[in-house]
């Protein structure tokens, strides 16, 4: 909005009217330049007229400007908001961009010289890991079952082992995928370890 009084300062300082001359005043009201006299002169008039006419386009070019850069301003924060916009939607998309990369990446096929994968094992307590279980210093008693750690690349799962008895003296290291299995198959060797007693014993 246009500043009435800052415009007819500038006005005045501009075009250096009427300095010192009490007679003349500014309307606020009709936005003019007006005489105090009741009676003013004809030279007096035409003074005032003309000083009104500059006024008039003074404060015309002052009320344009004054719209102008309003509307610069709303034009500003609407742009700015539109590249606000505009730099989520490109974040979006590169991070779009990004997961398809990933996903075609994944689901490329692997060359069968390169598919089968290289297992590793950690058992908890060691300063190493080892590429197969039985690297390790380590006796699994009757019944017991062991609990290793198996990584491929970068997964890690548990996996299980225990002793499977033939007989008293012959047994086999196996691997289980979870806990119940080789529990369970600990079990049924005991079974049948038992089983095979009590038949020798007869």
């Amino acid at each position: 909005m246009t500043d009435l009084n800052k415009e007819r300062e500038a006005f005045l300082n501009a075009f250096q009217y009427y300095k010192g001359r009490r007679d003349i005043i500014f309307s606020h009201e009709h936005e003019l330049f007006m005489t105090r006299s009741n009676n003013p002169s004809e030279v007096a008039q035409k003074e005032i007229s003309n000083m009104n006419s500059r006024w008039n386009a003074w404060l015309r070019c002052a009320k344009h400007r004054d719209a102008e850069l309003e509307k610069a301003k709303a034009q500003a924060v609407q742009q700015s908001f539109e590249i606000g916009r505009l730099q989520d939607r490109i974040t979006e998309l590169l991070d779009e961009r990004q997961d398809l990369y990933a996903q075609i990446n994944n689901d490329q096929a692997v060359p069968d010289t390169q598919q089968k994968l290289t297992d590793t094992y950690y058992l908890e307590g060691s300063d190493y890991v080892v590429d197969c279980p039985f690297e390790y210093d380590i006796e699994i008693d009757k019944g017991e079952v062991l609990e290793l750690q198996k990584w491929q690349r970068t997964e890690s799962t548990k996996v299980y082992f225990a002793n499977i008895y033939k007989d008293e003296d012959n047994f086999e290291i196996l691997q289980f995928a979870s806990k119940a299995e080789a529990e369970n198959a600990v079990a049924e060797n005991l079974k049948f370890l038992e089983a095979s007693e009590s038949g020798a014993e007869q």
